[in-house]
């Protein structure tokens, strides 16, 4: 597509990559093919850690894509039968097509309580848009999994919600979709 539109004047390559990008990015098919990556890593590798009680974080690049990833791990997870839940964290109301979103709707808990009711041991994955991205303490984050550029201080706060300390808690381990190691170093 792009190299049949490369000599039109009025072509902007570094916007057309831009639209494309974000339409692969929000394709159902990525964030599916993503969350079936996260639950499988989690299930095989995290969840037994801290005797069964271990947490993940999924930090998502926009208030839309956490909502493509709740629907995601919500289907996901009654697919497989897994007895895990996941919870989201984002401001506002989301427009998806015809459909709107908000965090107390999709979490089925007023929002002022999402933060107590995901220390409940059935919630394993809490999927975040900004909100909670940074200064949310939860000790029992062993995971994170990251589908968002990082960069600055925001990424050692981001990546820092996993230094809380907790009882046989040694080691963490974080997934990278979009960042390499030199982003973050």
């Amino acid at each position: 597509l792009l190299k049949t539109i490369e000599d039109d004047p009025e072509f902007d390559k570094k916007k057309a990559e831009r639209l494309l990008v974000g339409y692969v990015e929000k394709h159902d098919h990525a964030i599916t093919t993503k969350t079936k990556v996260m639950i499988e890593h989690f299930e095989e590798k995290i969840a037994k850690e801290l005797q069964g009680k271990a947490k993940a974080m999924i930090v998502t690049k926009s208030r839309l894509h956490a909502v493509r990833y709740k629907l995601a791990f919500d289907a996901y997870l009654a697919e497989k039968g897994y007895s895990h839940k996941a919870m989201v964290a984002f401001s506002g109301t989301v427009v998806d097509g015809s459909k709107e979103f908000t965090e107390g709707k999709m979490n089925g808990v007023p929002e002022s309580q999402t933060v107590e009711t995901f220390k409940e041991d059935e919630y394993k994955f809490m999927i975040v848009a900004e909100k909670l991205q940074t200064g949310f303490d939860q000790p029992l984050l062993t995971a994170m999994y990251v589908d968002k550029k990082l960069s600055g201080v925001g990424a050692v706060q981001t990546l820092s919600r996993l230094n809380r300390s907790a009882y046989s808690k040694d080691q963490v381990f974080v997934l990278d979709f979009i960042n390499t190691v030199d982003d973050i170093k």
